[in-house]
């Protein structure tokens, strides 16, 4: 009781300290009716932060006028670019709404939802949702001379520099929603590192030229050109091979024959109604080639060069063969889109920039990482870790930031999942003699045992080992315990218990004798030094268990079926692409009434990123919502200022007459 009077007192003295005691206790009470205020929101939203993973959409808004406008003004502007700016690329159909609540569904443990959007607001997103953020094209493009943009490859390339977005975020088109239920280990595991879903080879850079003809070490005609970088140089004629791949094609086609120039003929070939033109006569001189002559051992080298001709023929041949049966199936028209061959149309003279970049990618890889056979990304959400994508492009500074800065979908773009998903696969690192030891040091004993060099000398030398093998490692091993190789027998350091055979005469091998010598290090750092960078697991044809493809056409009857299909064996993700034509109008909105009951037929009950069906959003752009934004919290300031400079005054007042001193004294009596 006195010392709660003590304070009073204290307090009354000292009016400053009493008064700023005040505006803490006020500022408190403001924050906590804030919270309230959030916890009570009608329509709140609640996650789990356990799994550090959030997702990103971008979407556009293709009925918005100013949208059309922009665009518009930008193709007045350069009307010399090639692209394709089909309306269906932008046209709405309510793909972001149902593909965000297939994610409530069937992946609640996303953190949080980012959309991407050109300044767009969907008028159905509901804003108070704690769990989704717009975020305008202006918050993660570095340089603003890019902007407006309407290339989805440089969208793509910035979707990384997120404000608070996740070390790792999964990024979603709009067209695509899921299936089935999904967790982080279908994108990212500790076994199995990232998975990698591909679906078919990349698409022929030339006609009868798929990519694994270019750089096979066999020169290809039909990919002797720029689009195939030339073959990969494998047409190179000073070569023996090249000539021996040349050989049949010459032969074929051309007689080998002397001609005597200095004798003329009187015969002559009309040429129309103008001039008779002399033709020269030729003389055939055919002079067989004779072996019989020759050496036994000339006849035997001659025999040996002609069967290996064969042999190599006949390899070309089962290689032509086999790659044509196994392209023949891109050429089915549900694989045309997806291997980067657009469908016949009306619109067949718009340039395909999809497959385009799909090219221009690979010919960069290609300079990069060697020729190699590569498939097309799967249609399905891709799992992005920001601090690869950075060294991705560190890696290609120039063809992302030509990425970047095209305002519309080029031929030249990066294609987005194409490179990074590569890059995880190329991107190698060198280990030192150190963590090879380790690697092999499967006990943690520092020290090889018998049956750890065993492993080793496996993975060195062909099967079966023979002793000769088995012997030269073992000498190798004796000959570094010499001083003379820069190393002092470590006494401290002893083979455990059980660890040697009972005839072996090997030493302690531990980790300094092997970092010592130097034949052996090179030996082991020549095979074990290079490892892949990135751990990841590679899923080829993912569309047959995992992703689900379908072409959007204005043909009612086949959208039917592709939908049926879906519904009968529904996989983990599900594309549907728009390929509809723009002047089938009637057609067309038929399918949109199609795909609608579709989308209500699988995920019918509202998300929590939805507003009710009778609300919508007061404001339909971004810039919009951030002014009345501002100035609410504005507003918010001066009044909580106001309350606290009116609670100030009265707690002066109180103060002046004593009236709160004889109040607390009652109350602690």
């Amino acid at each position: 009781m006195i010392f709660n009077s003590y304070i009073i007192n204290f307090l009354l003295k000292h009016k400053a300290l009493s008064t700023f005691v005040g505006l803490i206790f006020v500022i408190l009470i403001a924050y906590f009716f804030q919270a309230i205020r959030k916890i009570m929101l009608i329509n709140g939203c609640h996650y789990n932060v356990d799994e550090p993973i959030d997702v990103v959409y971008t979407w556009v808004n293709g009925s918005d006028q100013q949208f059309l406008n922009n665009l518009q003004t930008f193709l007045t502007c350069n009307n010399s670019f090639q692209t394709d700016l089909s309306l269906q690329r932008f046209d709405d159909k309510y793909e972001l709404k149902f593909s965000l609540r297939s994610l409530e569904k069937f992946a609640p443990w996303v953190r949080h939802v980012y959309i991407v959007t050109n300044g767009q607001i969907p008028y159905w997103l509901n804003l108070d949702c704690d769990k989704v953020t717009l975020v305008s094209h202006q918050d993660i493009f570095i340089d603003s001379k890019h902007l407006p943009t309407f290339s989805s490859p440089a969208i793509e390339s910035n979707l990384h520099r997120i404000p608070g977005l996740s070390d790792r975020f999964i990024y979603f088109n709009d067209d695509v929603f899921l299936g089935d239920s999904i967790f982080p280990d279908d994108f990212y595991s500790p076994n199995n590192g990232f998975i990698v879903y591909l679906s078919w080879p990349i698409p022929m850079c030339a006609e009868d030229c798929p990519w694994v003809y270019v750089g096979d070490k066999e020169c290809d005609l039909p990919c002797l050109n720029d689009e195939c970088q030339m073959d990969g140089g494998d047409c190179d004629f000073g070569s023996e091979l090249s000539r021996a791949t040349f050989e049949p094609f010459f032969i074929e086609n051309w007689d080998v024959f002397e001609t005597n120039a200095n004798e003329n003929s009187n015969k002559t070939h009309t040429v129309g109604n103008k001039s008779t033109i002399p033709l020269p006569v030729v003389k055939l001189e055919f002079e067989p080639k004779k072996i019989v002559n020759n050496s036994i051992s000339e006849v035997a080298e001659v025999v040996r060069k002609h069967n290996r001709k064969v042999l190599q023929n006949d390899r070309l041949k089962r290689k032509r063969r086999n790659i044509k049966e196994k392209f023949a199936q891109l050429k089915k028209p549900e694989l045309q889109k997806s291997s980067g061959k657009s469908c016949p149309s009306r619109e067949d003279s718009r340039i395909d920039t999809y497959r385009a970049s799909l090219q221009h990618t690979n010919r960069i890889l290609n300079l990069k990482y060697g020729f190699l056979s590569r498939y097309t990304p799967a249609h399905a959400p891709i799992l992005i870790d920001r601090k690869i994508m950075e060294n991705l492009q560190e890696t290609f500074p120039i063809e992302f930031e030509k990425t970047s800065a095209n305002r519309v979908r080029r031929g030249d773009d990066m294609q987005f999942s194409l490179s990074y998903y590569y890059f995880l696969i190329h991107e190698n690192r060198k280990r030192d003699i150190e963590e090879i030891f380790d690697v092999f040091d499967t006990d943690n004993s520092g020290t090889w045992s018998d049956r750890e060099i065993r492993t080793i000398l496996t993975r060195l030398y062909e099967l079966p080992l023979t002793y000769q093998m088995v012997d030269q490692f073992e000498n190798l091993i004796l000959n570094c315990t010499f001083r003379g190789n820069g190393f002092h027998y470590d006494d401290v350091i002893v083979t455990p218990e059980f660890e040697r055979y009972v005839d072996s005469k090997l030493p302690t091998v531990s980790k300094q004798l092997i970092a010592s010598c130097e034949t052996m290090s090179e030996i082991l750092i020549k095979k074990f030094g290079t490892v892949k960078k990135y751990k990841h697991k590679i899923i080829k044809h993912s569309q047959d268990k995992y992703v689900t493809f379908k072409m959007l056409t204005s043909n009612v009857s086949q959208v039917v079926g592709h939908l049926d299909e879906i519904r009968r064996e529904p996989k983990k993700f599900v594309c549907l692409n728009d390929n509809m034509d723009n002047y089938s109008e009637s057609e067309n909105e038929m399918v949109r009434a199609i795909l609608y009951d579709f989308y209500l037929s699988l995920f019918p009950n509202p998300s929590r990123f939805e507003l009710p069906n009778d609300l919508r959003n007061r404001f339909v752009y971004i810039d919009e919502l951030r002014v009345w934004k501002s100035y609410h919290r504005k507003l918010r300031i001066f009044i909580y200022l106001c309350f606290v400079l009116l609670l100030y005054i009265t707690c002066q007042n109180f103060c002046k007459r004593r009236i709160l001193y004889r109040c607390l004294n009652k109350l602690l009596q």
